[in-house]
């Protein structure tokens, strides 16, 4: 099992509203990088292409309110990996949270080595258009 971690941010918000924003993949649109394409998501589940990687289908598979979040993959789009995609939450403060975003990939080690690095930038992506977002929505 590969594992890819984003960077830990520290997001000025509850996190009961990160957690309601995440729980809803149609929001995820305001978190993309340039890179992604074909973008379709429902409430539970999206699929997109990443430029020079892969197709990816997610879906929401478990939540812990205002804890975590886990993302699987959606049977329904053929990928040659499998994966879970967590996002993990813990009160700093009444209105600071952390975040972190967590990929576990089952996949040989060189096509690891090959993923690790364009799959950290696009986390670390999203975790700081997460922390911009919510902040700027407050």
């Amino acid at each position: 099992m590969t594992k890819v971690e984003s960077k830990t941010v520290e997001i000025d918000s509850k996190a009961e509203k990160i957690f309601d924003f995440l729980k809803d993949f149609t929001h995820f649109s305001l978190l993309l990088p340039d890179k992604v394409e074909n973008w379709k998501a429902t409430q539970d589940k999206c699929s997109f292409t990443i430029k020079g990687l892969t197709d990816f289908g997610m879906k929401i598979s478990e939540t812990t309110p205002y804890t975590s979040i886990i993302i699987t993959n959606d049977e329904e789009v053929k990928m040659p990996i499998k994966f879970t995609f967590n996002w993990d939450f813990s009160n700093i403060s009444d209105n600071k949270t952390k975040v972190i975003a967590v990929f576990n990939l089952d996949m040989n080690p060189m096509m690891a080595t090959m993923v690790k690095k364009p799959l950290k930038a696009f986390i670390d992506v999203l975790v700081d258009k997460l922390k911009e977002k919510i902040e700027t929505d407050i």
